[in-house]
């Protein structure tokens, strides 16, 4: 029962052995076959021979499926052929960094990514003609078809021996011969021994061979193919050739000796396959190592790595990688070869020569095919304010209304009084500049302003509606760094009062009135009768001295109009007492509210006049008046106050005892209410002394007046039970108000009361023991606040101010919204 089951086993794992590729036994199983009796070793034996010749039939009949995809190994060998080409570009990337010298892309070898994916297997479609010179052998299937007086078909196959067993014409020797000999023979003795048949011969199933894959294959062995194969067949089945494998000089040996040979290139480059001979059973295809590499980079259209079958010129090795491309500047090239003492060597090459082409390449030669220069000779640039910014042809002669000749070519927000004309002198790479006037151009001024242009010229127009020259500053600084003690900067600057101040080159022969033109102009609040030039100079290099010219801006003339010198600084003044439009609003009750214009110095009591005065409901005790420089001091008062509350706050809150923990939370609750406080910059008046002129005040633009009707109300805020507003009642004390708003809170500190007066002036209770009915005299309007007693926050030394200055501007932002 053992015997058996070990003869089950081992026929199950030979025929899967056998059903691989390579069809051979591994010495274990040749072992275990050995041991059997010899009867089970016999009908083992005859049962692996029907395995095989069934695995053979259905190799050669069945149609090609999806095979699995050999993916190339690439090993450390490998590796060093392609680092030996990829390190050739250092040298070039070392010694010239110009656009024209660098080639910075990775060489690899051509023609091997063809087998990229290959499949493991590989049996043609059974459908496709079989060629007249295919030689039959044992296992091919013969289809013959006789017709005539009667009609019979036969599928025979060739047998081991070599015969056909025809029915009634007998065994025909066919192995050898060739498929047209077969259908030759065949039809010839039906002909003669079947009176009245004729016949049809085909083919149908090919047999299945085996070869053998050796040299430097990506997997070597033997393999199973069809009998139609070809030598690329076989190099597709076995994975393809590894980088190290010849693609030139595939050998096909048969009985050892060579009898044909694959240049795989004349397929790539050609796309020839007359030398792909077709396979015989025992055939071995050997791949030799590769011979001579040359790279080649560049601007050719197929920059890699070529194998040299025999001694190839240059110029054959541009032709392989597909000539250059339209780019190439083959007058400038090299080639990078390995000395005779094992150093890299340059060999500068001109390949519009047919002597250079004829130089013969080496192995590990690299050859550079450089680019042409990306930079344009015959232009000059456009740049700024313009509808079509770019370069433009430029021709002997040409000059700015070549390039501008109208004024549509301008945007609307083009500056028409100041261009520049950017040049860089080819020798010393200097820059200099000229201005003109495009509005003097269009108007046909050509003399001083069609300026004539030389190659690589930048015309910039500048917008005149931005405060910067956008585009100036890069030509500023460049004119700066040109700076020597010999040749000082050429840049002079105007400030004060023009439309585009700052530093400008300076041309030659410019005056303070072209100076004037590159700013832009007075603005209106300029002095236009004088300005001053501060001037700059060297007392024979050892004293640096400046002193002031005045310039007459009245009456500029060709002999006061100053011509400008390095580092020259003109400041353009303001006219004197110069104001702008300012304003004051006057709301609520008087009798023409709106906006009112104010001159310089004006006052308050002036500003009501104007307006008609009081009506007869205004009370004016009870005036808001705010001021906007104020409202932004205060602003920045309270960001400060936040900070410092925060500081405390935190401050506090690392102390673990039951007061500061409740002081933290209370100034918590302050500290969000001052998030939300907006400053209201609230200006406190005695508006009746201002009438009648005692204490009157000179008003600023953005003041604000709001006039308020007699109040009726008496308010009470902070620590009370019910903060509310009664109806005031005449002959009630603060107290008394307290009272009504049901009293004290338990936090409250009744020593620090305050009363808020209509007007925004803030009383404090003077009561003490010595006078202890005193007090402050509530009216209408008044607020009473009833601040938190301090010592329960001892911690926050800001409380008192921070809740005192959030009351009364709350007060404020609240009197001015319910107005």
């Amino acid at each position: 029962m053992k015997l058996l089951k070990s003869f089950i086993l081992l026929i199950l794992s030979v025929c899967t052995a056998l059903s691989t590729q390579a069809q051979t036994l591994s010495p274990e199983q040749q072992a275990k076959l050995n041991s059997l009796p010899a009867p089970l070793r016999a009908q083992a034996i005859e049962e692996l021979r029907k395995f095989e010749s069934q695995q053979a039939a259905q190799n050669a009949s069945q149609p090609i499926e999806q095979p699995e995809v050999v993916i190339p190994k690439t090993e450390a060998t490998d590796l060093k052929i392609e680092s030996e080409f990829e390190s050739s570009t250092d040298l070039a990337e070392v010694e010239e960094k110009s656009e024209a010298k660098v080639i910075d892309k990775a060489l690899e070898q051509f023609g091997y990514d063809l087998f990229a994916g290959s499949p493991t297997t590989f049996a043609p479609a059974t459908e496709i003609p079989v060629p007249v010179d295919y030689v039959l052998g044992p296992g091919d299937q013969v289809r013959i078809q006789l017709f005539g007086k009667e009609n019979i078909s036969y599928d025979l196959y060739v047998s081991r021996d070599g015969i056909l067993q025809v029915p009634e014409l007998g065994p025909l020797p066919v192995a050898g011969q060739t498929f047209n000999e077969l259908k030759t023979s065949i039809q010839q003795k039906v002909s003669e021994q079947m009176i009245g048949m004729q016949a049809f011969v085909s083919l149908g199933e090919l047999r299945s061979m085996r070869i053998f894959m050796l040299g430097d294959v990506n997997r070597p062995g033997a393999y199973t193919v069809s009998s139609l194969s070809t030598m690329t067949n076989a190099l597709f089945v076995s994975g393809g050739i590894r980088p190290i494998g010849s693609l030139r000089n595939i050998q096909l040996k048969r009985s050892g000796e060579i009898v044909a040979t694959l240049d795989l290139y004349d397929l790539l480059l050609n796309g020839d396959t007359s030398s792909d001979a077709r396979l015989q059973p025992g055939d071995v295809i050997f791949v030799p190592p590769v011979g001579t590499l040359v790279g080649i980079a560049g601007e050719v259209r197929r920059p890699a790595i070529y194998e040299l079958k025999e001694q190839n010129s240059i110029g054959s090795i541009v032709a392989m990688a597909g000539g250059f491309t339209a780019r190439a500047f083959p007058s400038l090239s090299q080639i990078e070869r390995i000395s005779p003492k094992g150093l890299k060597e340059l060999i500068d090459v001109d390949l519009n020569q047919s002597a250079s082409l004829e130089l013969q390449g080496q192995n590990g030669d690299t050859i550079r095919i450089y680019s042409s220069l990306d930079r344009v000779e015959n232009f000059v640039r456009l740049e700024g304010a313009v509808e079509r910014p770019g370069d433009y042809e430029w021709s002997e002669g040409q000059r700015i209304s070549n390039i501008l000749t109208n004024i549509e070519q301008l945007l609307p927000e083009a500056d028409l009084d100041y261009a520049l004309v950017v040049s860089r002198n080819p020798i010393t790479g200097d820059t200099s500049t000229r201005s003109f006037s495009l509005e003097k151009l269009f108007l046909g001024n050509q003399a001083e302003n069609d300026l004539e242009l030389e190659p690589k010229d930048r015309i910039l127009v500048f917008d005149g509606t931005t405060p910067n020259r956008e585009g100036l500053q890069p030509i500023i600084n460049q004119l700066k760094a040109q700076g020597t003690s010999e040749t000082p900067q050429k840049i002079v600057s105007i400030e004060g009062r023009v439309r585009h101040p700052g530093e400008y080159p300076l041309d030659r022969s410019m005056r303070a009135s072209d100076l004037l033109r590159a700013a832009g102009g007075f603005t209106e609040d300029a002095y236009t009768l004088q300005a001053e030039l501060i001037r700059f100079e060297d007392n024979e290099k050892t004293v640096r001295d400046s002193f002031l010219i005045p310039v007459n801006l009245s009456q500029f003339s060709e002999q006061s109009d100053i011509t400008l010198q390095e580092f020259d600084q003109v400041h353009v003044k303001r006219i004197p007492e110069w104001t702008e439009k300012e304003s004051i609003i006057l709301s609520g009750e008087v009798r023409f509210p709106g906006t009112y214009t104010i001159e310089r110095g004006e006052t308050l009591s002036r500003i009501i006049e104007r307006a008609g005065g009081l009506t007869d409901l205004a009370d004016p005790t009870s005036a808001i008046f705010v001021r906007e420089s104020l409202r932004i001091q205060e602003a920045a008062n309270l960001q400060k106050l936040r900070e410092r509350l925060q500081s405390d706050i935190a401050a506090a809150s690392l102390q673990s005892d039951a007061l500061s923990l409740d002081s933290v939370d209370t100034a918590q609750s302050l500290l969000d209410q001052l998030e939300n406080t907006e400053a209201v910059g609230r200006l406190v008046i005695d508006l009746p002394n201002v009438l009648t002129g005692e204490k009157d005040i000179s008003v600023k633009d953005g003041d604000q007046l709001i006039l308020k009707q007699q109040p009726q109300a008496v308010t009470i805020i902070g620590s009370v039970n019910y903060p509310t507003s009664h109806l005031y009642q005449g002959g009630l004390s603060q107290f008394d108000y307290i009272d009504l708003s049901g009293g004290l809170t338990r936090k409250a500190d009744k020593k620090q009361i305050y009363v808020v007066k209509s007007n925004g002036e803030v009383r404090v209770d003077q009561r003490s023991r010595f006078f202890p009915k005193g007090g402050v005299s509530i009216e209408a309007g008044d607020t009473i606040v009833v601040p938190i007693d301090v010592d329960r926050v001892a911690p926050l030394k800001l409380w008192t101010t921070t809740s005192q200055i959030f009351y009364q501007i709350a007060l404020g932002a609240a009197a001015i919204n319910s107005f």
